[in-house]
């Protein structure tokens, strides 16, 4: 019987407290997190999620269908019709429910209390030692009311993306990452948001997302007044480096864990092998970091990996987003 304490309590923490609290063989289990200054309460996030997604809410006893806004099955990518399959969920109650209605404890986490530590602080990294080759993207997002039909779309340019997601009841998220610029100025150059197409901002937040894939994020474990930590989600780089998907990535990583618990040199080996594609697109992201001439390889590792988060495209096209996103800065 041990005592664990989980930090953060975003979608990755959550799920992790809801499989730990099922298993029922603990003397205890915290969940700690700092509260949020957004209105909704977690990190700006588009609330997009790919194939998967149900999946591992069946597997926390949750129904998706609840959660489960809108479904999108077609997005304009840099103004080309293109076939997917998302969804966008409604994360603030995904989360409020894989907590089961309790509150983070807000007060400092004291490791000499907890016989195992987890990490999933996301891009703070709060507890595991620094990443020695990170990567973060700034963003901004925005949510709206819009009188009109807005289409569900996506614009490369820099290194990074600006998008425009239905959530439902004429509300959308409208945002933009962006190594290259600032995120801010890249989406009202785009003038997505205007008197023209949206009636009422509803709120507006920023942050960051780890790019760094978990091949750059190590140590996945490492030691803190003599306790273990062992990282989740996006503490560990489990974020695609190109699309900035890191919900399904996050969830999964929380499965891992559990297959590992008490082996940190398996579960390290096994994170990676899952998130091999994303050390490829790392490669691809640190290309256009050093401004070095992107390739077919390079578009053929987004064509190939777009198909993670639920879009298909041509090698055409994958080549053409590549070529709007020549080059940025490490953060």
């Amino acid at each position: 019987m041990t005592r664990i304490a989980i930090a953060g309590a975003g979608i990755t923490g959550a799920y992790l407290y809801r499989r730990l609290t099922e298993k029922n063989c603990f003397d205890g289990i915290d969940i700690f997190d700092i509260p949020s200054k957004t209105q909704c309460g977690i990190a700006p996030c588009a609330w997009g999620a790919s194939t998967g997604f149900q999946q591992f809410l069946v597997s926390g006893g949750l129904d998706p269908e609840l959660y489960i806004q809108n479904r999108v099955d077609s997005i304009l990518i840099d103004e080309v019709p293109t076939v997917v399959n998302l969804m966008i969920i409604n994360k603030p109650n995904v989360i409020k429910d894989l907590l089961g209605g309790i509150v983070p404890n807000r007060t400092a986490l004291d490791p000499a209390q907890y016989d195992r530590i987890i990490d999933a602080t996301g891009v703070a990294r709060a507890l595991l030692t620094p990443c020695k080759d990170d990567v973060r993207i700034p963003c901004i997002q925005y949510l709206v009311e819009s009188s009109q039909p807005l289409p569900t779309r996506i614009s490369f340019g820099g290194i990074g993306y600006a998008w425009i997601f239905p959530i439902g009841a004429n509300q959308y998220h409208i945002g933009c990452g962006n190594l290259k610029e600032d995120p801010g100025q890249k989406l009202k150059s785009l003038k997505w948001i205007s008197a023209d197409t949206v009636t009422r901002v509803l709120c507006r937040c920023s942050g960051e997302v780890r790019l760094a894939a978990p091949h750059n994020s190590l140590p996945l474990v490492s030691s803190s007044a003599g306790k273990e930590i062992w990282g989740v989600g996006e503490a560990i780089g489990c974020v695609s480096p190109l699309a900035g998907d890191g919900i399904i990535p996050g969830l999964k990583s929380v499965e891992i864990l559990l297959r590992h618990w008490n082996d940190a040199e398996a579960y390290t080996t096994a994170i990676l092998a899952e998130f091999s594609w994303m050390k490829r697109e790392r490669i691809v992201i640190d290309k256009m970091i050093a401004r070095k001439k992107l390739g077919l390889g390079d578009a053929w590792i987004l064509k190939k990996n777009s198909t993670r988060v639920g879009m298909r495209m041509g090698i055409r096209q994958a080549f053409s987003i590549l070529e709007n996103m020549p080059e940025g800065k490490i953060v």
